[in-house]
């Protein structure tokens, strides 16, 4: 087999490799691609979400509307708390799960039911006007591509 014989073979080993994987390739892009929306999630708590504009302008990351940071207090009050807290452990537990179980799928839509009703649960407040940033958007998004990925990754290991 001559040298331009061999890398002409390798070439269609990669194509076939990344445009049509089979068996244990196809489950280990899935896990990739559960790990990596798993990661985004935790990323998407570090931005703004909130900002609070009076007379001084106050914003809170995801992170700080958990309501444990010491000496601050959560706009949201205890259920924001809670709300953020079940965000955080179920992108956490993406992490580890493989993107076929029925769990990842099923965390998938209880991410995107405590992220709704974190948006829809907006505080209120009469001496400022309180306002979500994109980031609870991308994370509804998120969330949404955990149910796509852990469908598709789903059916494909079943059939």
């Amino acid at each position: 087999m001559s040298e331009a014989e061999r890398r002409d073979a390798f070439e269609d080993d990669v194509r076939t490799a990344l445009f049509r994987p089979g068996g244990e390739l196809k489950r280990l892009q899935f896990r990739l691609m559960g790990f990596a929306v798993g990661l985004a999630l935790l990323v998407t708590l570090a931005p703004t979400w909130l900002t609070a504009r009076g007379s001084t302008t106050r914003i809170y990351s995801g992170m700080s509307l958990l309501g444990l940071t010491p000496g601050s207090e959560s706009p949201m009050g205890a259920l924001g708390t809670v709300l953020f807290l079940v965000f955080l452990l179920l992108a956490v537990a993406l992490l580890v799960t493989p993107p076929e179980s029925v769990f990842a799928l099923v965390a998938g839509m209880a991410g995107l039911v405590s992220t709704f009703v974190i948006v829809v649960n907006r505080p209120e407040s009469e001496t400022r006007e309180v306002d979500w940033t994109g980031a609870p958007a991308v994370a509804l998004g998120l969330w949404v591509l955990v149910i796509v990925v852990a469908g598709v990754a789903r059916s494909t290991a079943r059939g």
